[in-house]
């Protein structure tokens, strides 16, 4: 073995057990469970490439890159699924599947997303709280998309309840309603345009490159198409998969 085959070996080494470092003292709080194109988490400066099955730990920074999907499955039964050019981190996760109750809290920084609560949401009442770039939302029993569209923010809910708190007021969302938020001030409650619903959902659809395309061209029918990956998702299958 020669003095360069000798550093590249040394390199390796140190560059293990530096990531090893990162992950000594963390915990496991889910997988990837589906992945399309690149999606990368980072802790402690070390990034890795996320495929199915691997394991999303405690601390973790979740990014996608372009036409990227990501849809991760925490726990307690929490599935997240992002869009293209997101990043999420999971700041607080309490859950013990012999104990009442548990603590979620997560940091959608960019990127539109889905949220389809597990057992810390559910009738036990555990307290889960979404931080958006634009409030903060809380959720329970609930499946709800958020992310920037025409021109605003958008939270649309699908299942459950969701109450959203900007700077500039709140407002409590029932199942199938939306709201938009635009400086920081939501509107009042309401349904939105079947063309929105469709718009949004496609952001966070696994599907083919052509799918993708045509829903980028705000095709509806393809749009469709594209979200019957969720068939079974309270308030999504019976919208979109039904025909």
């Amino acid at each position: 073995m020669n003095l360069r085959s000798v550093a590249v070996a040394l390199g390796f080494i140190v560059s293990t057990a530096v990531a090893g470092a990162a992950y000594a003292n963390q915990v496991i709080v889910g997988a990837a469970s589906k992945v399309q194109l690149q999606v990368q988490a980072s802790l402690s400066n070390q990034i890795r490439e996320l495929r199915p099955a691997e394991a999303i730990w405690f601390g973790d920074a979740l990014t996608t890159g372009s036409g990227a999907r990501l849809e991760a499955k925490l726990g307690d039964g929490t599935v997240l699924t992002l869009g293209e050019k997101a990043r999420i981190t999971v700041d607080e996760f309490v859950y013990d599947p012999k104990v009442v109750g548990g603590k979620l809290d997560v940091t959608v920084h960019t990127g539109a997303f889905l949220f389809v609560g597990g057992k810390i949401e559910g009738p036990t009442g555990g307290n889960v709280t979404i931080n958006t770039p634009v409030g903060t939302l809380g959720v329970r029993g609930t499946t709800v998309w958020g992310g920037y569209i025409d021109g605003g923010y958008g939270v649309l809910v699908l299942d459950g309840e969701v109450s959203v708190t900007t700077l500039e007021g709140q407002v409590l969302l029932q199942k199938g309603q939306g709201t938009m938020v635009y400086h920081n001030r939501p509107s009042q409650p309401g349904t939105w345009p079947k063309d929105r619903v469709t718009r949004a959902v496609a952001t966070i659809s696994f599907g083919t490159k052509k799918a993708q395309g045509s829903a980028k061209r705000k095709s509806a029918s393809a749009a469709q198409s594209a979200t019957c990956f969720v068939d079974g998702v309270p308030g999504l299958s019976s919208i979109f998969c039904a025909n």
